[in-house]
């Protein structure tokens, strides 16, 4: 159907209106973003290196020495540490230790916040959806302590999750600074930032932060995420020794890998995503069934990372065991980041059997030390299980197929393909693998087992993954983002669900205060039965204040702070989660309203800002809008009346 110029120079000037009565921001905002992305990657750079070092102190106050091969040494003064304290117990330290690791994370949630336990993520998502990015500065400093004490001691955690949440913290913090609708900007360039500058992988970190955190590549968000990303790097490289030769990278590969038969490798690789997408499934299933576990067992809070931490240690000497090895080298093989199993597997390192038992006793500890509570991320984790499988499965074809690559080019493949499998995030998982190997040559295979595995796990945890399976847990509905025209757009897709509202009978200084404590221009009035009741706007509030403020002062007066409802308005104008988002601004355009209520039946289910519209339209092309606006102009829209709703509602952001 053609378009009718006419009806596009009309939605033209309805968001033009929109966005001047909405009184955007100036054009220095965008420079502030800039200088506000840089200081964030200087805060998340050296966050990486904090957290490094922090890692490596506590290894050497408990065992004397770094689980990981290539740690530098501080020649701590202590005369003694833990491992040689508890010599009389002999190959039990190695249960001893990560249970005392354990016992102190869980006192520092105890102490601080539950937010600091588990792999960060989740939180950071739900910081994201449901409180508009905001997150406490204490945050990163008690994730910081908390997992440098847990992987320090030996927990089977990477560094990414705890480093996510301290940049997303960095990031959060700067976006007071700016309008709040860009605090979701800042604070998924803070957690790029942190990846770019802990990992050596500024690229990986931007398409974390794309794909995973913000879903979405709209430029405005690239440019931030990019600064920030680049300067976490540049800040961290030097302090932590990364070399800038783009040929060496966090694993040494001695080899290019080439597909030697690729009609014949191809299929083969097909069938190594498949199996990555069912060892994903399978991991992440694992990790939330002894989660569940300990979230039902009858003991309290702070003992559970302890009591993980003594299974992690038991896990260690089974597999002295099933590996024929000493305690000393399960305990280097099985305990913390782990990446020396990665390289050996990529190197061949490893036989069989070997392989196999190493990534089920990896996936057991893992899923420990995160379900009992204890404070990692767990990138690292799936790294060392998707070389482990990808390198068994590598040494399997070539005995069956002889001629074709060796294992550790399936190792590596194997990598990224179980990254992509638990995190539903392909695209991140390409780059990463390969600024961490420089090894452009498996990009193909990479490319097919990701997406394949991918897909593949996200059917079987129907549609969650280990970063969002959490939020479903916790209760939430987390949807996919694809908005690619106006029709597109619902009030659904872009309203705020944590609502903030004042009870009817509420003082209305009371309420004033609740409006300058929140930063919202109005609050939704809600009675007793949490029903709808109007709505108070900033303005109104405080101007009668002003006008009686002689009489509030000397309280003379009763009627001078009058229950909020008496001031409030109560005809509101209220919009549903399937109204098209047009529709929204055609009620605040008529009405002069700043926010709109949403209402499903009686209930509140959020509210939607000016900001929140010109976050959509900033988004969407307008000739891409044009026709199916037409086309959906008979659509329930806003409508004016007070409506009865529960106190989940915004205000203006």
């Amino acid at each position: 159907m053609p378009q009718n110029p006419s009806d596009e120079s009309t939605l033209r000037e309805r968001i033009r209106r929109a966005i001047r009565s909405a009184e955007v921001e100036p054009r220095y905002e965008d420079i502030a973003m800039n200088v506000l992305a840089v200081a964030i990657g200087v805060v998340a750079g050296l966050g990486a290196v904090v957290f490094r070092v922090g890692i490596w102190v506590v290894q050497e106050l408990l065992y004397g020495t770094s689980l990981n091969p290539g740690n530098v040494s501080f020649a701590l003064v202590p005369v003694t540490n833990a491992f040689d304290l508890l010599s009389p117990l002999g190959p039990l330290r190695y249960a001893a230790i990560p249970a005392l690791g354990g016992l102190l994370v869980g006192v520092v949630v105890l102490l601080t916040t539950d937010a600091v336990k588990g792999h960060g993520v989740p939180s950071v998502l739900d910081a994201m959806l449901n409180r508009g990015g905001r997150i406490s500065p204490k945050i990163a400093l008690y994730k910081t302590l908390a997992s440098s004490v847990a992987i320090g001691s030996g927990a089977s955690l990477g560094r990414e999750g705890p480093i996510i949440q301290i940049g997303s913290a960095a990031g959060s913090f700067f976006g007071r600074f700016v309008r709040s609708r860009h605090t979701r900007t800042l604070v998924a360039a803070g957690a790029a930032a942190g990846i770019a500058g802990t990992f050596n992988t500024p690229i990986g970190g931007i398409m974390f932060a794309l794909e995973i955190l913000l879903a979405e590549y709209y430029l405005g968000h690239v440019i931030t995420v990019v600064l920030a990303a680049l300067t976490a790097t540049a800040v961290a490289r030097p302090i932590l020794e990364f070399s800038p030769t783009p040929g060496i990278r966090e694993f040494l590969v001695p080899a290019s890998y080439q597909l030697v038969t690729p009609a014949v490798e191809l299929p083969i690789y097909l069938l190594l995503g498949a199996v990555v997408g069912l060892v994903g499934a399978g991991l992440v299933k694992l990790l939330y069934g002894v989660e569940h576990f300990f979230e039902r067992l009858d003991a309290p809070g702070y003992l559970k990372p302890a009591l993980g931490g003594l299974l992690l240690g038991v896990s260690v000497l089974v597999g002295t065991v099933v590996l024929g090895v000493a305690p000393g080298e399960a305990a280097g093989l099985l305990l913390g980041v782990g990446y020396g199993v990665v390289h050996r597997s990529i190197d061949g390192g490893f036989l069989f059997g070997a392989l196999v038992a190493l990534a089920v006793l990896k996936a057991v500890g893992f899923s420990l030390s995160v379900g009992s509570g204890s404070s990692g991320g767990v990138f690292s984790p799936s790294l060392f299980v998707g070389a482990t499988v990808g390198g068994a499965f590598g040494l399997a074809v070539h005995a069956l197929v002889p001629g074709t690559a060796p294992s550790g080019a399936y190792a590596l493949v194997g990598m990224g393909g179980i990254f992509a499998a638990t995190a539903g995030a392909p695209l991140t998982a390409i780059i990463i693998i390969f600024e961490l190997t420089g090894q452009y040559t498996i990009i193909l295979p990479l490319l097919m087992v990701s997406v394949v595995g991918s897909e593949i796990a996200s059917y079987l945890l129907n549609g969650s993954t280990i970063y969002t399976q959490k939020l479903r847990d916790l209760g939430y509905t987390v949807q996919e983002r694809r908005i690619g025209s106006i029709e597109d757009v619902h009030v659904a897709d872009v309203m705020t669900t944590a609502v903030d509202t004042v009870q009817v009978g509420t003082p209305l200084s009371e309420a004033v205060n609740r409006l300058r404590d929140t930063d919202h221009g109005g609050l939704p009035i809600v009675e007793a039965d949490e029903s709808l009741a109007g709505i108070v706007v900033q303005s109104d509030a405080q101007g009668y204040l002003t006008e009686n403020i002689e009489a509030l002062d000397g309280d003379d007066d009763p009627a001078a702070d009058p229950p909020v409802e008496e001031v409030g308005t109560r005809t509101v104008v209220t919009t549903t989660p399937n109204s098209n988002l047009l529709h929204v601004v055609d009620a605040m355009e008529a009405a002069d309203v700043g926010r709109v209520p949403v209402v499903d039946g009686a209930t509140v289910v959020g509210i939607v800002t000016r900001s929140d519209v010109l976050d959509a339209y900033d988004d969407i092309p307008i000739e891409s809008a044009v026709e199916p606006m037409r086309c959906r102009r008979g659509d329930e829209g806003a409508q004016s009346e007070s409506r009865a709703a529960p106190p989940t509602a915004a205000g203006d952001r």
